[in-house]
């Protein structure tokens, strides 16, 4: 096939892709082959490109400093500030570190990675910032971009004047607590890193399918032919309003598990990510299509392996370069593909033959004859299961395994409870997740079965034993400092329902995530004990409270909690010393409260009185 004009627009978009040369790292790179390939701009939003313009423009503007992780953007928006200021684009193309602007009287200093300065370079700026920023009237104002570990890497390596010591401060405390503790300093700080890349992922998937150059498409011979073009099939399911949707949903559902685990997607990884979904197939050079390749993969009917729910995962790489791609290796880390039931795999490898099965297989599968039922698939799968071909089983289970992928992504909501769709994740309870935190931040009731689950988990977690109670926390102690995993002496019963000053209850917590709140005091409490719940303690409690914990979880999650446990039983002994009506030992008497389970399960007491 001839190359035709939309070969401008593909070529382009493999820039962003998790290519060896890694041209997708660098807002300069992107900008050099926009310019070269007479492409229109992929234009994402500048996340505080209002709020700083805002300030610079005020009368009496403060210094800016972006900070972040590498991808976050930091280039970009330096250049967006640039140019909405008036600085001309073909000046801050020609690669200078530090840029002027005239800025009313004064004059805007820009430095575009403070990281790739030399301490030559970096250290005099950074004098005279720390000078201008303590001035009432500066000069100069500076729009400063830099990496978290290198911003007060280059801070403390530049000379310590009193200036700059003051500055260093201030940045410290924006950055741990978020308020500047050195009100003489004028420095604004804006973290990138703090954007959701749940929501940003919908918006990049918007932008790249949306963009003018798939317009060039229409004069595609491969188009003109009827012939299916497995990059249009991929763009076209996720523009599709019902399986496009569902496919957003869940891939933002993933990240945003991610995200509350403190895993981190900056916008590089997000537009590599869209980008290889649209573009990946394994046969490709460098596992990305481009026109030029598609008509062959035509001809050897290898489409199927171009599937965007094979290239969220990095399937079209090779298992090497997919562990060294740290975007692949945390979206592999949900195990989706690996992990599985009994009901989905009847489905997948019985559900031809099955009469109960065979219409919801013809739902689920067959009616997806590009990625799902496809002939090969449906070959390979009587093959595994007639058993004639010994080789059967190596070309069915991959296939199996992208099914199971492909079901993660399209299982409509009315099958998604049947099926029971987080099974096919390491986070059974991921879906339950999300919606507490959705619950919690629309101040909607929680779901009934959440608060028990979570008790049942902490109270097996804190006694060692299979203890049943989930209206109040059993606070257990082994009565030393050994390791024993079994807690046979009870401290203290706390009311779940607030009762006497005690509740337990969830709270939002931090970066609009789940926290659960403990309130020990008879009374006023001031200082109530939290625990941050991320999504692998949640799921950690959860199969506790099932009765069984796979080897596949580490002991950090249990080390949490028994520190969690530590600091209830400081609060409970705190309260003890100001309250000791009750607990007043008798002189020459030390009294033990055993815990024994009864037959229903739930944990009591068994006081026992020893004599000293």
């Amino acid at each position: 096939m001839a190359v035709t004009p939309e070969s401008r627009w593909i070529k382009f978009l493999r820039n962003y892709g998790p290519i060896p040369t890694n041209d997708n790292m660098y807002d300069e790179t992107i900008q050099r082959a926009i310019k070269r390939l007479k492409i229109e701009p992929l234009v994402l939003p500048a996340q505080f490109l209002d709020a700083i313009l805002a300030n610079l423009k005020s009368e009496r503007p403060a210094t800016e400093i972006l900070t972040g992780t590498a991808g976050d953007g930091k280039t970009y928006n330096c250049r967006e500030v640039w140019t909405a200021l008036g600085g001309a684009p073909a000046e801050w193309n020609r690669g200078a570190k530090v840029q002027r602007l005239a800025l009313g009287g004064r004059e805007l200093v820009i430095v575009k990675d403070l990281s790739e300065l030399t301490p030559e370079e970096s250290s005099p700026i950074l004098e005279l910032m720390a000078a201008d920023v303590g001035a009432p009237d500066p000069a100069r104002v500076y729009l400063v971009a830099a990496n978290h570990g290198q911003l007060l890497e280059k801070l403390k390596s530049a000379p310590q004047t009193d200036a700059l010591k003051a500055m260093t401060r201030a940045v410290e405390s924006l950055l741990v607590g978020g308020a500047n503790s050195e009100p003489s300093v004028r420095i604004h700080l804006r973290d990138l890193s703090q954007a959701p890349a749940s929501s940003m992922i919908s918006m990049i998937i918007d932008k790249m399918t949306a963009h003018p150059g798939w317009a060039d498409c229409d004069r595609c011979p491969l188009q003109s032919s009827g012939a299916s073009c497995p990059i249009m099939e991929n763009r076209k399911r996720l523009q599709d309003p019902e399986d496009g949707t569902v496919f957003r949903r869940r891939l933002s559902a993933l990240v945003e598990l991610s995200e509350q685990n403190g895993v981190h997607f900056p916008v590089r990884q997000s537009l590599a990510l869209v980008a290889n979904i649209l573009l990946g197939h394994p046969d490709a050079a460098d596992g990305l299509m481009s026109c030029a390749q598609v008509p062959e993969l035509v001809t050897q009917e290898k489409l199927h392996l171009a599937s965007i729910y094979r290239n969220v995962f990095g399937e079209n790489l090779s298992p090497r370069r997919a562990e060294k791609t740290e975007l692949f290796r945390k979206l592999n880390s949900f195990g989706i593909g690996s992990e599985t039931s009994n009901r989905v795999d009847d489905l997948l490898v019985y559900g031809a033959d099955d009469p109960d099965l065979r219409t919801t297989f013809e739902t689920l599968v067959l009616s997806d004859p590009v990625y799902g039922g496809t002939a090969a698939y449906i070959r390979a799968q009587r093959d595994y299961l007639e058993g004639a071909d010994t080789g059967a089983k190596d070309v069915f289970l991959p296939m199996l395994r992208a099914q199971r992928q492909r079901l993660f992504f399209t299982l409509p909501e009315n099958h998604a409870a049947q099926f029971e769709l987080w099974d096919l994740t390491v986070f059974r309870y991921g879906g339950t997740y999300l919606d507490l935190i959705r619950r919690l931040n629309s101040k909607e009731q929680l779901p009934r079965g959440v608060m028990p689950l979570i008790m049942r988990g902490l109270n097996r977690v804190f006694t060692g034993m299979l203890v049943q109670n989930q209206d109040e926390l059993v606070l257990a102690t082994s009565g030393s400092h050994s390791q024993s995993k079994t807690s046979p002496l009870l401290d203290e019963m706390i009311s779940v329902p607030r009762q006497g000053g005690e509740e337990v209850s969830l709270m939002p917590g931090g970066k609009d995530g789940v926290a659960l709140r403990v309130r020990v005091a008879r009374g006023e409490d001031p200082k109530p004990v939290v625990l941050d719940l991320t999504p692998t303690r949640f799921e950690f409690l959860g199969r506790v409270a099932e009765g069984a914990l796979p080897s596949s979880f580490s002991l950090e999650c249990h080390e949490d909690l028994l520190m969690f446990k530590a600091k209830l039983l400081s609060a409970t002994e705190r309260r003890r010393e100001i309250d000791r009506q009750d607990d007043d030992p008798v002189e020459g008497e030390m009294v033990l409260r055993f815990i024994e389970v009864g037959v229903d399960g739930r944990a009591g007491q068994r006081r026992v009185v020893v004599r000293i």
